[in-house]
Protein backbone atom coordinates (compact mmCIF):
# COMPACT_ATOMS: atom_id res chain seq x y z
CA UNK A 1 0.00 0.00 0.00
CA UNK A 2 1.96 3.48 -1.05
CA UNK A 3 2.26 6.14 1.48
CA UNK A 4 -0.15 9.25 1.09
CA UNK A 5 2.34 12.11 0.44
CA UNK A 6 0.75 15.34 2.13
CA UNK A 7 0.88 18.41 0.72
CA UNK A 8 2.30 21.11 3.35
CA UNK A 9 2.06 24.48 2.31
CA UNK A 10 5.32 26.44 2.71
CA UNK A 11 5.15 29.65 5.10
CA UNK A 12 6.72 32.62 3.59
CA UNK A 13 10.49 33.35 4.89
CA UNK A 14 10.58 36.71 6.62
CA UNK A 15 13.86 38.58 5.86
CA UNK A 16 15.95 40.09 8.69
CA UNK A 17 15.26 43.71 9.57
CA UNK A 18 18.54 45.04 10.17
CA UNK A 19 21.32 46.82 8.10
CA UNK A 20 24.01 43.79 6.15
CA UNK A 21 26.79 45.60 8.39
CA UNK A 22 27.92 49.20 9.49
CA UNK A 23 30.43 49.65 6.42
CA UNK A 24 26.42 48.75 4.28
CA UNK A 25 23.98 50.61 5.94
CA UNK A 26 22.43 51.28 2.41
CA UNK A 27 22.03 46.90 1.91
CA UNK A 28 19.52 44.87 4.29
CA UNK A 29 20.53 42.17 6.15
CA UNK A 30 19.83 38.78 3.88
CA UNK A 31 19.55 36.39 6.40
CA UNK A 32 16.31 35.01 7.87
CA UNK A 33 14.74 36.61 10.99
CA UNK A 34 14.88 33.85 13.00
CA UNK A 35 14.85 35.74 16.49
CA UNK A 36 11.35 38.10 15.56
CA UNK A 37 11.94 40.54 13.18
CA UNK A 38 15.99 39.72 13.14
CA UNK A 39 18.28 36.87 12.05
CA UNK A 40 20.47 35.58 15.12
CA UNK A 41 23.88 38.26 14.36
CA UNK A 42 21.72 41.21 14.67
CA UNK A 43 19.02 40.32 17.70
CA UNK A 44 21.47 41.60 20.52
CA UNK A 45 21.75 44.97 19.06
CA UNK A 46 20.01 45.58 16.00
CA UNK A 47 19.71 48.98 13.69
CA UNK A 48 16.62 48.65 11.62
CA UNK A 49 17.20 48.60 7.93
CA UNK A 50 15.09 52.13 5.99
CA UNK A 51 14.80 51.83 2.24
CA UNK A 52 16.44 55.18 1.15
CA UNK A 53 17.37 56.37 4.58
CA UNK A 54 21.51 55.87 4.63
CA UNK A 55 23.93 56.38 7.50
CA UNK A 56 26.49 58.53 6.56
CA UNK A 57 29.86 56.56 6.31
CA UNK A 58 32.87 57.90 8.87
CA UNK A 59 35.34 59.87 6.70
CA UNK A 60 38.53 58.03 6.02
CA UNK A 61 41.83 59.67 7.21
CA UNK A 62 42.42 60.91 4.03
CA UNK A 63 38.75 62.66 3.76
CA UNK A 64 39.92 64.41 6.65
CA UNK A 65 43.07 65.11 5.32
CA UNK A 66 41.34 66.78 2.60
CA UNK A 67 38.62 68.33 4.87
CA UNK A 68 41.43 70.30 6.77
CA UNK A 69 43.08 71.58 3.04
CA UNK A 70 40.13 72.88 2.08
CA UNK A 71 39.24 74.79 4.98
CA UNK A 72 42.51 76.09 5.40
CA UNK A 73 42.41 77.35 2.13
CA UNK A 74 39.18 79.14 2.66
CA UNK A 75 40.73 80.70 6.23
CA UNK A 76 43.67 82.19 3.75
CA UNK A 77 41.36 83.51 1.30
CA UNK A 78 39.03 84.78 3.68
CA UNK A 79 42.25 86.66 5.45
CA UNK A 80 43.41 87.96 2.63
CA UNK A 81 40.44 89.50 0.96
CA UNK A 82 39.78 91.37 4.66
CA UNK A 83 43.39 92.59 4.16
CA UNK A 84 42.72 93.81 0.88
CA UNK A 85 39.73 95.24 1.62
CA UNK A 86 39.96 96.70 5.02
CA UNK A 87 44.22 97.15 5.26
CA UNK A 88 47.12 95.58 6.06
CA UNK A 89 46.99 95.85 10.20
CA UNK A 90 43.37 95.36 10.32
CA UNK A 91 43.88 92.06 12.73
CA UNK A 92 46.64 94.36 14.82
CA UNK A 93 45.16 97.40 15.51
CA UNK A 94 47.76 97.52 18.35
CA UNK A 95 50.39 98.96 16.31
CA UNK A 96 48.77 102.12 14.88
CA UNK A 97 50.38 105.34 15.83
CA UNK A 98 46.52 106.36 16.81
CA UNK A 99 45.24 104.04 19.70
CA UNK A 100 41.95 105.90 19.41
CA UNK A 101 39.25 106.42 17.07
CA UNK A 102 38.25 110.26 15.67
CA UNK A 103 34.62 110.11 16.73
CA UNK A 104 34.09 107.60 19.49
CA UNK A 105 37.37 108.31 21.05
CA UNK A 106 37.09 103.92 21.66
CA UNK A 107 40.41 102.10 21.73
CA UNK A 108 40.84 101.39 17.81
CA UNK A 109 40.94 97.70 19.62
CA UNK A 110 37.52 97.69 19.99
CA UNK A 111 36.37 98.93 16.72
CA UNK A 112 34.12 96.20 15.56
CA UNK A 113 35.79 94.12 12.72
CA UNK A 114 33.20 94.66 10.46
CA UNK A 115 33.92 98.31 10.47
CA UNK A 116 37.72 98.56 10.59
CA UNK A 117 39.44 100.32 8.12
CA UNK A 118 43.47 100.97 8.09
CA UNK A 119 46.11 102.29 5.70
CA UNK A 120 49.86 102.77 5.88
CA UNK A 121 50.90 106.66 4.93
CA UNK A 122 54.19 107.61 2.57
CA UNK A 123 56.27 108.07 5.83
CA UNK A 124 55.64 104.32 6.57
CA UNK A 125 53.13 105.20 9.61
CA UNK A 126 50.07 102.98 10.63
CA UNK A 127 46.58 104.41 11.11
CA UNK A 128 43.82 102.71 12.15
CA UNK A 129 39.80 103.83 11.91
CA UNK A 130 36.11 103.27 12.41
CA UNK A 131 35.29 103.90 8.93
CA UNK A 132 32.20 105.09 10.24
CA UNK A 133 33.74 108.15 11.40
CA UNK A 134 35.60 108.77 8.69
CA UNK A 135 32.98 108.46 6.36
CA UNK A 136 31.06 110.94 8.61
CA UNK A 137 34.16 113.45 8.44
CA UNK A 138 34.24 113.55 4.95
CA UNK A 139 30.62 114.42 4.01
CA UNK A 140 31.09 117.26 6.30
CA UNK A 141 34.63 118.41 4.59
CA UNK A 142 34.32 121.03 2.01
CA UNK A 143 37.87 119.45 0.67
CA UNK A 144 37.49 116.81 -2.32
CA UNK A 145 40.13 114.73 -0.91
CA UNK A 146 40.05 112.44 2.17
CA UNK A 147 42.16 113.68 4.79
CA UNK A 148 43.60 112.24 7.58
CA UNK A 149 42.37 113.46 10.99
CA UNK A 150 45.57 113.56 13.24
CA UNK A 151 47.79 114.92 10.66
CA UNK A 152 45.51 116.66 8.39
CA UNK A 153 47.78 114.93 5.29
CA UNK A 154 45.94 113.46 2.22
CA UNK A 155 45.51 109.94 2.55
CA UNK A 156 47.27 108.36 -0.94
CA UNK A 157 45.64 107.50 -3.93
CA UNK A 158 45.59 103.63 -3.44
CA UNK A 159 44.68 103.77 0.37
CA UNK A 160 41.13 106.27 -0.07
CA UNK A 161 40.13 104.03 -3.32
CA UNK A 162 40.63 100.78 -1.06
CA UNK A 163 38.53 103.52 1.69
CA UNK A 164 35.69 104.20 -1.26
CA UNK A 165 35.31 100.44 -2.17
CA UNK A 166 35.22 99.32 1.31
CA UNK A 167 31.92 102.20 1.43
CA UNK A 168 30.45 100.92 -1.14
CA UNK A 169 30.45 97.40 -0.01
CA UNK A 170 29.29 98.09 2.92
CA UNK A 171 26.42 100.34 1.73
CA UNK A 172 25.35 97.52 -1.04
CA UNK A 173 24.63 95.41 2.44
CA UNK A 174 22.57 97.62 4.27
CA UNK A 175 25.03 98.23 6.50
CA UNK A 176 24.68 102.28 7.99
CA UNK A 177 27.66 104.20 7.90
CA UNK A 178 26.46 106.33 10.99
CA UNK A 179 27.34 105.81 14.67
CA UNK A 180 24.28 104.51 16.03
CA UNK A 181 23.49 102.49 19.54
CA UNK A 182 20.05 100.69 18.69
CA UNK A 183 18.29 103.65 19.03
CA UNK A 184 16.16 105.18 16.00
CA UNK A 185 17.35 107.48 13.56
CA UNK A 186 16.31 111.31 13.84
CA UNK A 187 15.44 112.88 10.55
CA UNK A 188 18.17 114.73 10.18
CA UNK A 189 20.47 111.39 10.87
CA UNK A 190 18.01 109.57 7.92
CA UNK A 191 18.95 112.87 6.04
CA UNK A 192 22.66 112.15 6.23
CA UNK A 193 22.31 108.54 5.76
CA UNK A 194 20.66 109.53 2.49
CA UNK A 195 22.82 112.32 1.30
CA UNK A 196 26.14 109.65 1.71
CA UNK A 197 23.86 106.75 -0.14
CA UNK A 198 24.16 109.54 -3.11
CA UNK A 199 27.69 110.37 -2.48
CA UNK A 200 29.31 107.19 -2.04
CA UNK A 201 27.97 107.11 -5.60
CA UNK A 202 29.01 110.15 -7.21
CA UNK A 203 32.75 109.45 -5.10
CA UNK A 204 32.98 106.50 -6.81
CA UNK A 205 32.34 108.06 -10.44
CA UNK A 206 35.01 110.71 -9.94
CA UNK A 207 32.62 113.74 -7.96
CA UNK A 208 32.30 113.96 -4.22
CA UNK A 209 29.21 116.03 -2.70
CA UNK A 210 29.63 117.51 0.63
CA UNK A 211 26.57 117.71 2.90
CA UNK A 212 27.14 120.87 2.74
CA UNK A 213 26.60 121.75 -0.74
CA UNK A 214 22.98 120.38 -0.12
CA UNK A 215 21.76 122.72 2.32
CA UNK A 216 20.26 125.17 -0.36
CA UNK A 217 17.62 127.88 0.05
CA UNK A 218 14.40 126.67 -1.93
CA UNK A 219 15.65 129.10 -4.75
CA UNK A 220 18.87 127.79 -4.87
CA UNK A 221 16.69 124.20 -5.42
CA UNK A 222 14.44 125.59 -7.75
CA UNK A 223 17.73 126.48 -9.91
CA UNK A 224 19.09 122.98 -9.72
CA UNK A 225 15.47 121.62 -11.22
CA UNK A 226 15.39 123.89 -13.62
CA UNK A 227 19.36 123.89 -14.76
CA UNK A 228 18.83 119.66 -14.78
CA UNK A 229 15.38 119.77 -16.76
CA UNK A 230 17.05 122.47 -19.14
CA UNK A 231 19.91 120.65 -19.71
CA UNK A 232 18.04 116.92 -20.03
CA UNK A 233 15.59 118.01 -21.83
CA UNK A 234 16.70 120.61 -24.44
CA UNK A 235 20.02 121.98 -24.03
CA UNK A 236 22.26 118.46 -24.31
CA UNK A 237 20.40 117.64 -27.11
CA UNK A 238 20.47 113.93 -26.33
CA UNK A 239 19.17 111.02 -28.40
CA UNK A 240 16.26 109.26 -27.01
CA UNK A 241 18.27 105.90 -26.48
CA UNK A 242 20.91 107.19 -24.92
CA UNK A 243 18.78 108.71 -22.07
CA UNK A 244 17.13 105.17 -21.79
CA UNK A 245 20.59 103.92 -21.14
CA UNK A 246 21.80 106.78 -18.64
CA UNK A 247 18.46 107.12 -16.83
CA UNK A 248 16.52 103.66 -17.43
CA UNK A 249 12.40 104.06 -17.42
CA UNK A 250 13.04 108.05 -17.52
CA UNK A 251 10.10 109.17 -19.05
CA UNK A 252 7.41 106.36 -18.07
CA UNK A 253 4.14 107.35 -16.55
CA UNK A 254 4.94 105.15 -13.59
CA UNK A 255 8.69 106.33 -12.85
CA UNK A 256 9.12 109.91 -14.69
CA UNK A 257 12.50 111.78 -14.05
CA UNK A 258 11.03 115.14 -13.67
CA UNK A 259 7.62 114.85 -12.22
CA UNK A 260 7.11 118.97 -12.73
CA UNK A 261 7.73 121.21 -15.43
CA UNK A 262 9.58 123.77 -13.52
CA UNK A 263 6.96 126.47 -13.97
CA UNK A 264 5.07 124.57 -11.76
CA UNK A 265 7.04 124.62 -8.92
CA UNK A 266 8.69 127.27 -9.35
CA UNK A 267 7.29 129.37 -6.37
CA UNK A 268 7.10 126.15 -4.20
CA UNK A 269 9.44 127.33 -0.57
CA UNK A 270 9.21 124.51 1.11
CA UNK A 271 12.87 123.65 1.79
CA UNK A 272 12.56 120.02 3.00
CA UNK A 273 10.85 119.09 0.20
CA UNK A 274 12.86 120.45 -2.79
CA UNK A 275 16.05 118.63 -0.71
CA UNK A 276 14.28 115.65 -0.80
CA UNK A 277 13.51 115.69 -4.38
CA UNK A 278 16.40 117.30 -5.66
CA UNK A 279 18.40 114.38 -3.89
CA UNK A 280 16.13 111.83 -5.22
CA UNK A 281 17.19 113.13 -8.96
CA UNK A 282 20.81 113.33 -8.19
CA UNK A 283 20.47 109.99 -7.58
CA UNK A 284 18.38 108.83 -10.56
CA UNK A 285 21.33 110.14 -12.62
CA UNK A 286 23.86 107.56 -11.30
CA UNK A 287 21.62 104.28 -11.31
CA UNK A 288 22.42 102.77 -14.59
CA UNK A 289 23.29 99.13 -15.58
CA UNK A 290 26.67 99.66 -17.34
CA UNK A 291 29.30 102.41 -15.45
CA UNK A 292 30.21 104.20 -18.68
CA UNK A 293 26.38 105.26 -18.76
CA UNK A 294 26.37 105.95 -15.03
CA UNK A 295 29.62 108.43 -15.06
CA UNK A 296 27.58 110.00 -17.87
CA UNK A 297 25.16 110.53 -15.77
CA UNK A 298 27.03 111.79 -12.93
CA UNK A 299 28.87 114.35 -15.51
CA UNK A 300 25.07 115.71 -16.25
CA UNK A 301 23.90 115.72 -12.20
CA UNK A 302 27.46 117.75 -11.69
CA UNK A 303 27.10 120.02 -14.50
CA UNK A 304 24.13 121.46 -13.34
CA UNK A 305 25.05 121.29 -9.79
CA UNK A 306 27.64 123.93 -10.88
CA UNK A 307 25.51 126.24 -13.02
CA UNK A 308 23.15 126.30 -10.03
CA UNK A 309 25.89 126.47 -7.32
CA UNK A 310 28.81 128.50 -6.90
CA UNK A 311 30.80 126.24 -4.41
CA UNK A 312 30.10 123.71 -6.40
CA UNK A 313 31.26 125.88 -9.30
CA UNK A 314 34.61 126.52 -7.51
CA UNK A 315 35.06 123.18 -6.80
CA UNK A 316 34.45 121.60 -10.57
CA UNK A 317 35.36 124.95 -12.90
CA UNK A 318 35.46 123.02 -15.94
CA UNK A 319 31.86 121.59 -15.83
CA UNK A 320 30.38 124.88 -17.16
CA UNK A 321 31.97 124.47 -20.26
CA UNK A 322 30.92 121.24 -20.88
Amino acid sequence: MKKKISSVSSAPVRQCANIKSKKHPDVQCPFTASQGEFCSRHSKKPTRFQEGNTLTPKPSYTDVKSIIRIQNMWRNRVWFLRRKRQGPIVMIPEVSENKSDICTLEDVGQIPLMYRWCYIDNNKHKWTFDIRSLSMLRSNDKNTKLLNPYTKEDIPVKPYDTFINRCTQLRSHKYCLLHINDIDLTPEQLWHQSVLDVSMKYDALGYNISLEWLNMDDKQCYTLYFELWDLWMYRLDLPNELKKKVVPDWNKIETPLFKWLPIEVRHRRDKTWWQKNILELLNRFVCANEKEHRTLGALYGMTAFALANSTVRNVYPWLVDV
